[in-house]
């Protein structure tokens, strides 16, 4: 309980050094160009500093927010640490500030499918981010939440009504339309129907 509490405050205030950044750069509608990116780079450095010179706050929770734009790989910033050079909590709130930040419209593009940034996060793990907490993500956070409806390669479209952790692109559904003609529901298990190996989600 601890340990959530301390990780829960880094998470919350891991942008906080973003305050001190110009409200040009942070709004800007396009591209930010290379003087523009290295500003904005030093948030992570600022807010760490901030907070560890003018708060009692754990340093656990002070590490996460200078480390969450660090990479597994070691091509983060501020100071490009690697794997376990990274805090838990670094790469914990690597992961969820990018699946955030995917999902969020920005003033320089439109927000992501939940699905989309669910194949970005499994694509980077090993890479940009931890992969195996990557896995442990994906068990957590649905690409196709239940309630979502979805068309399918088959042309079919139906309700998302249960995930499954081990398999989550490819959920249980149930089907109301085939093409333009409504049908009685069912359910299409893509998980477990073998008639189904051939069909994936498109939109």
């Amino acid at each position: 309980r601890d340990q959530l509490y301390r990780l829960a405050l880094s998470a919350m205030l891991h942008d906080i050094g973003k305050v001190f950044i110009p409200k040009s750069i942070i709004n800007k509608p396009g591209k930010l160009d290379y003087k523009e990116f290295e500003k904005m780079k030093e948030h992570s450095y600022i807010g760490y500093k901030y907070l560890k010179e003018n708060f009692d706050i754990p340093p656990s929770s002070y590490i996460g927010v200078l480390q969450h734009h660090e990479k597994y790989d070691g091509t983060g910033y501020p100071n490009n640490a690697s794997k376990e050079q990274i805090s838990t909590f670094g790469r914990i709130i690597a992961i969820t500030d990018k699946y955030d930040a995917l999902t969020s419209d920005r003033p320089y593009r439109k927000s992501l499918a939940p699905s989309e940034a669910a194949e970005y996060i499994m694509g980077a793990g090993g890479t940009i981010i931890d992969p195996v907490m990557a896995k442990s993500f994906m068990k957590s956070v649905a690409p196709y939440p239940i309630g979502m409806c979805v068309r399918m390669s088959n042309n079919m479209q139906g309700l998302v009504v249960e995930n499954y952790q081990d398999c989550c692109t490819r959920p249980k559904v149930k089907i109301f339309k085939d093409g333009d003609r409504d049908v009685t529901p069912y359910i299409l298990d893509l998980k477990n129907d073998t008639h189904t190996r051939d069909v994936t989600i498109i939109d």
